[in-house]
């Protein structure tokens, strides 16, 4: 695993072994994305899509679970069909959240759309003044399990920073 530098506004997260970064779109980098890749994983392997986000927390001086639980409503109301919850991973609580459906994308030049079923695990880690966005995706319904268990380690890889443990609990 390769660990990326601590930035400002990204915190250290483990890379997988064998990440093939993609460049980043402008739009996306201006929404908060730092990280875009593909990997594999899973047994037998199976292609996976990572991206990396950081969203600044306004003033929630809050303990980190009240803040992982309060994203659970306006998530579950931006995503309906997805499954959410609130987990305690090995650096803290996140929201976890499960999405399995179709993608539909028109070919360039046709008017046929094309079909892409895909499932994605999402872990939003809140560190009280930012919140970290690991976002996992693989090409369908039967890569679920390499999903979610690559969404959540690397999602327990993120490192907050230099904040002690009483800082986290606030």
């Amino acid at each position: 695993m390769t660990a990326v530098a601590s930035r400002s506004r990204m915190p250290e997260i483990a890379l997988p072994e064998g990440f093939e970064p993609l460049p980043l779109p402008p739009e996306a980098a201006e929404q908060g994305a730092r990280i875009l890749g593909r990997f594999a994983a899973g047994d037998p392997p199976v292609s996976l899509a990572l991206a990396v986000g950081v969203a600044p927390l306004h003033a929630m001086p809050l303990p980190a679970m009240a803040i992982a639980s309060s994203l659970v409503v306006p998530y579950r109301r931006r995503h309906p069909a997805a499954q959410v919850g609130v987990v305690m991973l090995a650096n803290g609580p996140a929201l976890v959240a499960l999405h399995a459906g179709e993608y539909r994308l028109p070919p360039e030049g046709t008017r046929e759309e094309l079909l892409l079923p895909r499932i994605k695990a999402e872990v939003q880690v809140p560190d009280g003044n930012r919140m970290v966005v690991v976002s996992v995706a693989g090409a369908g319904q039967d890569d679920w399990p390499a999903v979610i268990a690559e969404a959540t380690r690397l999602a327990g890889s993120v490192e907050k920073g230099r904040s002690t443990r009483a800082e986290r609990d606030r």
